[in-house]
């Protein structure tokens, strides 16, 4: 810390020393075929014009290290002078004086002149540019201006004074170069110039053609503002103003400024688009700052100066800030891309919005060449637009191509099941063919044994003299039964007109009182003989329910309500409350969920069952068929309870 003072002081002595060495101008060494002359200049901001001015200027030390401008207003160029000193250093052993050109590097300048001032005060007029004359080869190496040539004496120093109006771009640079040089390095730059636009070319080719390959037109908008972008360095460059109207440099300003404004306004237009996709208000607004980019164009048109310079620069920042956010909603609602595609775009497109923004501020100085930056920007930012717009397409092929997966593999499962529902159909009609020809079978059991029962029926009528009023009474109902039996079982094959005209005679109504009575009388003795009270409770209700459904529904429940009860009763009866339903309760052992559910299957039968496991799934059937509801509920070891609901 006791050394601070002194390191300060001997740093100090360092930089003025440094600063003091700059400002001894450019000195030629022998035999020097070229030289920078760009460090050792000084400025003065000035709109005098005068070169003598200037020379009283830099006599008196008016100028400095630091590079300013000034200019008349918005619509006019920057102004500068420049000057330094250029000694050259040969011996002075009669050789003859050397030769050397300058160039001046300085992008779209509007106007320069170059003053050599030599011992005695001789002025030479080097130079004496404007944009506003027409295009000659002579100015120009490649893409920089060159002045005449000029001799220096060994031992000879001259001042160079330069007058630039800087154009768009406030900073310049100067070289001097022997013929040799020159010749040799325009050689160089033309090679430098061909391979970065055949390069560039190249690039946008492939990318338009990949992304109309891949059907994406936001990826080919994107390759013609990218176009227009390359179009904006060739002019920067000068190619059109060489090649396309070298006698119309009136021309020059307007079509610089409009591929700047149009870059923009193509820009938003583009962002605008992938920014409604996620809120359709912000879209319309970022597409609206095209027409602020239309408006600076008609701005530039009249006053083409550094405001419109400025104006398209800020624009173009806003337009990629909206270009960047537009990627972030895509990438948010489309395919997620590639981690490592992202990190490259997000690099380049830092490294292009840092490069601007040294372009914009001026914070790269000198060192910072601006049509090399540009160049820069140009590929930082169609790396990063290829990468992003290549990869959401890969992406969203990727995503096509498992939806197209998914899609066939839902095909192939529906072609399974359609192949499941086709055997599934073979099946029913296989068993509908058995089953209608076990029906024919029953109808011609039925239909033979009619006769039988007629014949058994007429000796009963002949012995019934002899029999007791009840006895004769429940024969009577029991052959009525097997009869209505038979009967219907003939009756369920015959066509359906038949079976229509049956159904529309059953749909009389009568009274519950005549099946009850029958129940009561077929099983009043099976009943007592096994000890179980039944109990029948008559009803005046009237029904249109066919009498045989409901009297095979309430003989098979009766029959296995009798048959399942050891002791107590079975009660049969009709319930009126919510709508009417025949009753059929036991206290017999009762039955659990499953075995319920598993009984009322067909030929499901338990364990101490002699029959065949048909009368419970016969009931709910037969229920089912005519459009009755039969419910059940049972517990074991509590009885059980079926409800048969005629109505409602």
């Amino acid at each position: 810390m006791r050394n601070f003072p002194s390191v300060f002081a001997l740093l100090a002595v360092l930089l003025l020393v440094c600063g003091g060495a700059r400002g001894e101008g450019v000195v030629l060494a022998p035999g020097v075929q070229s030289a920078d002359v760009t460090p050792e200049l000084r400025y003065w901001p000035s709109l005098e014009p005068e070169v003598s001015a200037a020379l009283g200027a830099w006599e008196g030390g008016a100028f400095g290290p630091d590079l300013q401008t000034v200019s008349y207003g918005p619509g006019y160029s920057p102004e500068t002078w420049a000057g330094t000193t250029i000694t050259n250093d040969a011996a002075l052993d009669g050789r003859p004086a050397d030769t050397f050109i300058l160039t001046l590097h300085a992008p779209l300048v509007s106007g320069v002149r170059l003053f050599v001032i030599r011992e005695g005060g001789l002025t030479e007029n080097l130079m004496d540019y404007s944009i506003f004359a027409p295009f000659d080869p002579l100015d120009h190496a490649v893409t920089r201006l060159r002045a005449p040539e000029f001799a220096l004496a060994p031992g000879e120093t001259v001042l160079l004074l330069a007058h630039v109006q800087t154009g768009p771009f406030p900073s310049f640079s100067m070289a001097l170069h022997s013929p040799e040089n020159l010749a040799q390095s325009s050689f160089y730059w033309g090679i430098g110039l061909t391979a970065f636009y055949a390069f560039a070319i190249a690039c946008l080719v492939f990318f338009f053609g990949f992304q109309a390959a891949m059907g994406s037109w936001v990826g080919a908008l994107n390759s013609a503002l990218f176009a227009a972008f390359l179009g904006l360095i060739a002019v920067i460059d000068g190619l059109f103003w060489r090649f396309f109207y070298p006698d119309h440099p009136e021309w020059q300003s307007p079509v610089g400024f409009g591929m700047l404004f149009a870059i923009s306004a193509a820009g938003f237009l583009i962002a605008g688009a992938g920014i409604g996709a996620g809120s359709r208000r912000a879209g319309r607004w970022v597409s609206a700052l095209a027409l602020v980019a239309l408006a600076g164009f008609c701005l530039a048109l009249v006053s083409p100066g550094q405001g419109a310079a400025l104006l398209s620069y800020g624009l173009i920042a806003a337009m990629l800030g909206c270009s960047v956010y537009a990627a972030r909603v895509g990438q948010g609602r489309g395919p997620v891309p590639p981690v490592g595609a992202v990190l490259l775009a997000r690099l380049c497109m830092g490294g292009a919005v840092g490069v601007f923004v040294l372009i914009l501020t001026g914070l790269g100085g000198a060192w910072l060449d601006a049509p090399l930056a540009i160049r820069a920007v140009f590929f930082f930012l169609l790396l990063a637009t290829m990468t992003m717009l290549t990869a959401n397409v890969i992406a969203l092929r990727r995503r096509h191509l498992a939806e197209v997966e998914a899609r066939v593999a839902a095909l192939e499962a529906e072609a399974e099941r359609g192949r499941e529902l086709l055997e599934s159909e073979r099946n029913y009609i296989r068993a509908r063919d058995l089953a209608a020809q076990r029906q024919r079978q029953l109808a011609t059991a039925s239909h033979d044994l009619r006769q039988p029962l007629m014949s058994l029926r007429m000796t009963f009528d002949s012995l019934a003299a002899e029999m007791q009023p009840e006895v004769k009474t429940r024969l009577n109902d029991a052959f009525d039964y097997l009869s209505s039996l038979a009967t219907g079982y003939v009756d369920e094959s015959v066509p359906e007109a038949d079976v229509a005209e049956e159904a529309a005679a059953e749909a009389e109504a009568y009274p519950l009182a005549v099946p009850l009575g029958t129940v009561r009388q077929m099983f009043e003795g099976e009943a007592a003989s096994k000890g179980v009270a039944l109990r029948v409770h008559g009803c005046a209700e009237e029904v249109v329910v066919p009498p045989l459904v409901l009297m095979r529904i309430a003989t098979n429940l009766v029959s296995n309500a009798i048959k399942y009860t050891r002791e107590g009763r079975v009660v049969v009866g009709v319930r009126r409350g919510g709508g009417l339903r025949l009753i059929v309760a036991d206290t017999g052992a009762g039955m659990s969920e499953a075995e319920l559910a598993r009984f009322s299957e067909a030929y499901a039968k338990g364990e101490a069952s002699t029959g065949h496991g048909l009368g419970l799934s016969v009931c709910f059937e037969l229920a089912r068929e005519a459009g009755l509801r039969l419910e059940a509920r049972s517990q074991p070891g509590r009885g059980t309870c079926f409800a048969l609901w005629l109505e409602g």
